[in-house]
C-alpha cells in the first residue's frame, strides 16, 4: 500500500469542509465548484508523477522547519486550499504544487 502525502490529505480535509458547506446550503455555487476542482487536484496528485516538484517542496519545507517558518507555511497553505475554486484556480496538480512552492518561497 502506498503512503498518502500530507498535502493530498490536506486537500481531502478541505473537500470535506466544502461538502459540509454544501450540506448547509445546497445553493452554495462556490463550494460546489471548489469541491469539483479540489477532487480533480487530489486525483491528479495521487495519480501523476510530480516527483521533482514534491522533492523541491520537501526541501523548502525542511528548511522552513529548521527556521521555525513551517507554522506560517501551514497557515498560508490552508488559506490557499480554502480559496481553491473561489479565487484560486490551479489547472492541475503541478500548478497546485507550484502554488505551495510560491508560498514556501515567500517565507524564505
Amino acid at each position: 500500500m502506498t503512503e498518502t502525502r500530507p498535502e493530498i490529505e490536506a486537500l481531502e480535509t478541505t473537500i470535506a469542509w466544502r461538502l459540509r458547506c454544501l450540506d448547509a446550503d445546497p445553493a452554495d455555487a462556490a463550494s460546489a465548484e471548489a469541491v469539483r476542482r479540489l477532487e480533480a487536484l487530489a486525483e491528479d496528485l495521487a495519480g501523476a508523477d510530480h516527483a521533482a516538484l514534491w522533492t523541491e517542496l520537501g526541501a523548502l519545507l525542511n528548511w522552513l522547519g529548521e527556521s521555525d517558518g513551517v507554522s506560517d507555511y501551514l497557515d498560508l497553505a490552508t488559506d490557499y486550499r480554502n480559496r481553491i475554486g473561489v479565487s484560486e484556480h490551479p489547472r492541475d496538480g503541478a500548478a497546485y504544487i507550484g502554488g505551495l512552492l510560491d508560498i514556501a518561497r515567500s517565507l524564505i
